[in-house]
């Protein structure tokens, strides 16, 4: 019996190179999961391999120097079993293992994740109810090295039993750096063999070859797990269309197009999961597989925390870590924990010679097209915690809606987290990695970025400022390009200050920045603004932070007036927090700075903050005739909220010389002018005064009236240091006036409140804070 036409030559040759390697003919169809029976038949010419033949066994045997082609079939000749026929002609049936397994063996160290196997399970297990030909398919995303695969194998190794026909798992190579990703085409081929089918067997057409898959799967009940999946495209054509075979598939991305997937976001561990994973990884304890219980809570606890902290929980930064100071390693963790602590250098110490954070997540991003390429390199120039889109925007140079739309594509492929309506997050080790990155653009690239972030942030943060203090004397910041889009909303006081507590991170990171830039004018402009927002939440080390900060770039920058304000401003933080020498001091220098400027207005603010350092040591006089002087010139100025504001310091110091019916009246007037110019803050602040004037001249009645007052309005403008005050105030009018039952109700929420406020409050409590401008 004759074969095709050139057969005999063709598989002449394929001989020669089989036994030219040593091979027999069952080891050449083992490597390329062919019969060998079939095998014979193309050595002796009788049979016609398909096209992807030739290529198999190049990889096997070496690129063939004198290649014969592949024959042609003659006319009539029989056909080889290219089809679906495989699974339903019994001439061309295959043997089918009773159970098959290709599962990966689940890893000696695993730490936790109980409720996502708790979920995963609850999942799978519902295939049985859902409709014929429907897929069960539960995703798993996350970012790089947050233990995606070694979940989903823990999970199918739990549940493989419940699954008489066994369970396939196929790595689809999505973020392989050595290697392409796995295309649909290639997957089913992978699939088709590991179910059994004779390479010979197999379809070359993908229509076939996905046909002859769900004919394959048709009958069967098999969990089919797909790992590190790079697109939706790469996994609908191997769903197998039985709810029976339900499909757990891992991806860096969310997947969006499996439209009826039950999608699962795993995020890096758990603090003390991520520390049992460092302490068994490392031989620290004995007792893998078993959560925290095998850590002893003194077991190198301090370094320990640290490092799990520095390794930002992520699983493949913890094992990468924990291995490198594992038992026998002349490297300690406290060592470790001091390399990882320098940013810089962070990412290169979390490699080993097959593992790498870095590799990791540069295979993510160069996976990104070029515009999210772009937009992930330029939020490492971004010097806070989180991010809106808009800020976003400005750092690539595009619209708002564009720059939402980026980071949306960069959460789908987790590359940033989604912290919340409308703002932006990075893990910290992401975070290093794009700072990493924009280190390395061009510095007119990356000068000009900064610089549209700092304009940016120094435009929101005037707008936001002018809100909280509307009648606020202001420096000229200079012009500042105002985008297309143009303001978000801060034009009311609420908006203004849930704009600042979102953004403050980022605003006291961009005083720093810019002092260590050298943009000093940024730097001491950044602070000027923060300082309203400060007045409000009592962030007494942010604000003395900053602006010691902000005057030292004044002094830079030979800028008498804004050193002049900033010197004023730093006293103000200074003696809120007790500092009287401090304080002191800087008034001092910022009223010689406004005499040489010959400015009266800042002359008028020095003396008025000055004569609380006078209050605060009691001496009462002088306090009272700067407050006096300060308070004419504000008035010939027509500056009315800093003379009510003045108006409130010389009624305090009043009720401290027993004079309090002028400091009843000076008081009221002062509330009055607040309420007038709209000011809630300055209100609040006036009704405490007035309550403690009521309080100290034994008025029960009318102190309870104004401290309630005082404390609901302290709640509308986002003041719990005003209600703090009022409510403490509260407890000791209440006591006085016998209902002790109130008295012990305030009492107990101005400990709640005095609590929340932390370091604020304990500093509240030194007698007695006051009211400065």
């Amino acid at each position: 019996m004759s074969g095709p036409d050139g057969a005999q030559e063709f598989g002449g040759r394929l001989r020669e190179r089989r036994l030219a390697a040593g091979l027999s003919l069952a080891q050449l169809a083992a490597c390329i999961h062919y019969s060998k029976g079939h095998l014979s038949r193309i050595e002796r010419g009788l049979a016609v391999p398909g096209p992807g033949f030739t290529d198999l066994c190049d990889a096997v045997l070496g690129p063939d120097s004198e290649a014969v082609p592949l024959p042609s079939r003659k006319s009539g000749a029989k056909r080889s079993a290219t089809t679906a026929d495989a699974f339903t002609d019994p001439a061309l049936a295959f043997a089918v293992p009773y159970r098959t397994h290709s599962l990966p063996p689940a890893g000696r160290f695993f730490v936790g994740r109980r409720d996502t196997l708790a979920l995963i399970e609850s999942v799978l297990e519902g295939a049985e109810t859902q409709p014929v030909s429907s897929d069960v398919v539960c995703v798993l995303s996350g970012m790089a090295g947050s233990g995606k695969t070694a979940i989903a194998v823990q999970a199918a190794h739990r549940i493989r039993n419940a699954y008489p026909d066994g369970c396939l798992y196929l790595s689809l190579h999505g973020h392989t750096r050595s290697m392409p990703p796995l295309t649909a085409d290639d997957a089913l081929d992978r699939l088709l063999r590991l179910l059994g089918m004779p390479g010979e067997c197999i379809p070359q057409h993908p229509e076939d070859r996905a046909a002859a898959y769900r004919a394959a799967m048709a009958d069967k009940r098999l969990l089919l797990v797909l790992d590190d999946a790079i697109g939706s495209s790469q996994v609908l054509p191997l769903l197998p269309g039985n709810p029976r075979c339900p499909v757990l598939v891992t991806s860096r991305t969310v997947l969006n197009a499996l439209d009826d997937a039950h999608r699962l976001q795993i995020d890096p561990l758990p603090h003390e999961e991520a520390v049992a994973l460092f302490a068994q990884v490392a031989g620290l304890v004995n007792t893998p597989g078993k959560g925290t219980a095998g850590v002893p809570a003194a077991l190198h606890r301090p370094p320990l925390d640290a490092a799990v902290t520095l390794c930002g929980h992520l699983p493949l930064a913890v094992r990468i870590a924990a291995t490198r100071c594992a038992t026998g390693s002349s490297r300690t963790v406290s060592d470790l924990v001091r390399r990882l602590a320098d940013e810089h250098a962070r990412l290169a110490e979390l490699t080993d010679n097959e593992r790498s954070v870095t590799a990791s997540f540069a295979v993510s991003f160069e996976a990104l097209d070029s515009a999210e390429r772009r937009m992930f390199v330029v939020l490492g120039l971004h010097p806070g915690s989180d991010l809106d889109a808009a800020a976003a925007a400005a750092l690539a140079d595009c619209d708002a809606r564009e720059g939402e739309s980026l980071l949306d594509r960069l959460a789908d492929a987790n590359l940033v987290l989604r912290a919340g309506l409308g703002r932006f997050d990075l893990h910290d080790l992401l975070r290093a990695f794009a700072r990493d990155l924009a280190r390395r653009l061009p510095d007119p690239e990356r000068t000009a970025a900064v610089h549209r972030m700092t304009d940016h942030y120094v435009m929101l943060a005037d707008a936001a400022s002018r809100a909280l203090a509307p009648h606020r004397h202001r420096l000229p910041l200079g012009p500042i390009p105002v985008p297309e889009g143009g303001l978000p909303p801060t034009s009311t006081y609420e908006q203004a200050l849930a704009w600042f507590t979102a953004e403050q991170r980022t605003l006291v990171e961009l005083v720093h920045a810019s002092f260590d830039e050298r943009t000093d004018v940024r730097c001491w402009q950044f602070a000027y603004l923060l300082r309203d927002f400060f007045f409000v939440t009592k962030q007494w080390d942010s604000w003395i932070a900053s602006h010691r900060e902000a005057l030292r770039a004044a002094q830079r920058l030979a800028d008498p007036r804004a050193e002049a304000v900033t010197a004023n401003n730093l006293g103000l933080a200074l003696i809120e927090t007790g500092d009287l020498t401090g304080a002191d001091e800087h008034y001092e220098q910022a009223r010689r700075l406004f005499s040489v400027l010959k400015d009266v207005h800042g002359i008028a603010n020095a003396l008025g903050n000055h004569a609380w350092i006078h209050f605060y040591r009691g001496e009462f006089p002088q306090a009272f005739d700067q407050f006096s002087t300060a308070f004419e010139h504000y008035q010939q100025a027509g500056a009315r909220r800093n003379a009510a504001i003045t108006l409130r310091g010389i009624g305090l110091t009043e009720v401290e010389m027993a004079r309090y019916d002028g400091a009843v009246a000076h008081l009221e007037a002062a509330l009055s002018a607040f309420t007038e110019l709209d000011l809630p803050l300055d209100s609040a602040m006036a009704l405490n005064c007035l309550g403690e004037a009521h309080l100290r001249r034994g008025d029960m009645r009318s102190a309870i009236t104004s401290l309630e007052q005082a404390a609901a309005l302290s709640r509308r403008c986002g003041s719990r240091f005003e209600e703090a005050r009022a409510t403490r105030n509260l407890a000791r009018a209440t006591e006085a006036a016998g209902d002790l039952a109130a008295a012990r109700r305030n009492r107990s929420r101005a400990l709640e409140l005095y609590a929340e406020l932390g370091p604020a409050g304990e500093a509240s409590l030194w007698p007695p804070l006051r009211y400065a401008h």
